[in-house]
Parts: C-alpha cells; structure tokens; sequence
C-alpha cells in the first residue's frame, strides 16, 4: 500500500531534515530538490528513499554539509573538483556549472569531481547541462564500499552499479535524456522491492554462493550476494561500459578504485554545439530524428515509440499533478530519520 504525497511539501520537509542536520540552507534546499524531482521522474529508487542514508552518513560523518568545492586543478577545457565530502549532489552540481562555463568558452569541457558523495539522479546533471544548449556525457562510479557487481565470469563483486548518461538539447520537445546503470539493476532498486516485499525479476542478482535468486534479501545477506553487469548471456557489454565509467569516474579523478571511503566519483564531458555547426541546424536535423524514430509503427505489445527520456518526463507531469507514491516501509523510514535530526512530519498524505 502507497500514500500519495504533494512534491512542494516533500521538498520542504526534506530540506528542513537536511538543515537540521547542518546543511546550510541553500544546499540543503539543492539536495532536496534533487531527491523529490527524482521521484517525480520516475527514479524512486533515488528519491526521497534516500533521505535515512544521508542522514546517517551526516551523522557518521561520511557526508560534510557545508564543506567548500574547490578546484584542485584545471585547464582551459578541463577541470578536477575536490567535493570536500560535502553532499554529492552540492559537488555535482558545481561540477556541472564548471563544465557548462568552460565549454561556453572553448567549446568541450572534461570535468571529473572526487571526494565526492552519492551524487543521486546522474540524468539530473546532463539534463541540466541539455537544457543550457549543451550535449553531455555522464558517469559515476563507487569504490568499494559501493561493489556489489561481478565482473564478466567473476563470482564476487568488483565494480559498483557504474551509471552513465547522456542528454541531448531539443527545442520541439524534452531533451533526449539516457540514464542507465551498467548492471542489470541499479542497488536502490533492490531497496525499493525489499521495500514493497516483491519478488526480484530474473538475472538481476546471485546469492552469496553465486546461485541465480530473485529474493531481496538474498542479496543485502549476510553474506551479500551480488549483482549482474547488463546484458545477459552477453553481460561482457555491461562490464566492459562498467569499466569506461570506473575509469573515467573515478581513476582519472585520482581515486583509486580500492578506497574504502564510501562516495561516488564524477565524470562529465560537455560539447558546444556550436563547436559543429549552428544550433539552428542542429535543432532542425533532432527534429527530423525525432519525427524519423518515432514514425516506425509500435511492435505488438507497445503504443508507440518513445526516445530516451520521454517516459520520465511523462511521469513527472503526471507525478506532479497527482502526488508522488511512496511504499510504507520506506515512509517510515523517512519519518524515523527526520525524526532522529529533529524533524517531524505534519502534514497528512492521501491513500494512493
């Protein structure tokens, strides 16, 4: 059974948790945001399910509100960011911004951020980035606190879920967006379906003697099990893109991927379109993509065809019209760590 709650309301309780925690207001108003636009896209399972994690790592101090992103070193057309540990969505963001500058001016930026904490929606940041003009590439690793993914032929876990995304600017609809995991399952949706008490799809974990299971719990353990890289009888794609994001995420940061502090590392790469051609030609050949993709007749089974990232945001008009659901276990959960930071909920939710 789900509640349905307003997305205004949840982004002020959760900010007023994060504050709470010592976040300062503007920061801790980004993190919020950042959570509740996820669950309005659809990404329940890096919403507001993550707001007892946060509050922990605050509390273990893991995450450090307030800490000061600083630019470790940079040229021209690249720049690596130290996070300070602060909220990886605060790091990320500036991340972003950094990119987004840069390649206004030199027209491609590489930008890699360390020290940096569980940054969220990976979409979140190439979208932004899409939404200013820019094309982008995204990716995230973990280090090994976050390695719950076997290798191509491996029995324990050695890389972490590893996403990447990419969006591309369109002015007659919603970026083109991709946000995927190189696993065949991101761990917040193992959270999510623990959560609901529902059985797991096929091929998307091993218990801890490496058996095929489709039970939550057989995962998280103890022992843990582990998760599959995408792609199946052809899972070597999923680990060799898993590898690219690690990479590119995490070594050419200089974070080596053996650390035991929990974080994510950040990659980004940011093209100026107008580095190619002119906008108003590139914008005329997405549309004519858009209209060429989409004009193939639905296959037996679909309505029609969609391309990355319309779904979500079919589900963020509808989510922010009609509420976002949330499952009971994690809304108590929610409530049980705002509580702990001296926060309480006081405005009801209606039966979904």
């Amino acid at each position: 059974m789900a509640s349905l709650f307003p997305a205004a309301k949840l982004k002020t309780f959760a900010a007023a948790v994060f504050e709470a925690s010592g976040a300062p207001p503007q920061e801790a108003a980004m993190v919020a945001g950042h959570l509740v636009t996820a669950n309005l896209m659809g990404y329940d399972t890096h919403g507001i399910i993550r707001l007892p994690q946060y509050v922990e790592d605050v509390r273990k101090g893991v995450i450090r509100p307030g800490a000061p992103i600083t630019i470790a070193k940079e040229t021209e057309t690249t720049a690596l960011l130290d996070c300070g540990w602060n909220f990886g969505q605060v790091g990320a963001l500036r991340a972003v911004e950094c990119a987004i500058e840069k390649a206004r001016r030199s027209y491609t930026a590489t930008v890699v951020a360390r020290h940096c904490n569980h940054v969220g929606r990976l979409g979140a940041y190439t979208s932004h980035a899409a939404e200013h003009g820019f094309l982008a590439l995204g990716v995230c690793n973990s280090p090994r606190h976050g390695h719950f993914v076997v290798p191509w032929g491996g029995r324990e876990a050695r890389l972490a879920t590893n996403p990447l995304s990419f969006a591309v600017p369109s002015k007659s609809g919603p970026v083109i967006l991709a946000d995927f995991s190189t696993a065949e399952a991101a761990e917040g949706s193992l959270r999510l379906y623990r959560n609901q008490h529902r059985p797991l799809p096929d091929g998307w974990i091993r218990d801890a003697q490496g058996r095929p299971s489709n039970n939550p719990d057989d995962f998280y353990g103890p022992p843990r099990g582990s998760i599959n890289p995408f792609g199946g009888a052809r899972g070597y794609r999923g680990f060799a893109l898993s590898l690219l994001v690690e990479i590119l995420g995490g070594l050419l940061g200089g974070s080596p991927i053996t650390m035991h502090q929990p974080g994510n590392g950040f990659g980004l790469i940011v093209l100026n379109i107008e580095a190619f051609l002119p906008a108003a030609d590139f914008d005329r050949m997405i549309d004519d993509l858009r209209e060429y993709i989409k004009s193939s007749p639905p296959a037996p089974g679909f309505d029609e065809v969609c391309l990355p990232g319309e779904p979500d945001f079919r589900k963020h008009q509808q989510r922010s019209r009609d509420g976002i659901p949330i499952d009971e276990t994690t809304w108590s959960q929610v409530v049980e760590a705002a509580a702990a930071a001296g926060v309480t909920w006081t405005e009801g939710a209606e039966a979904g």
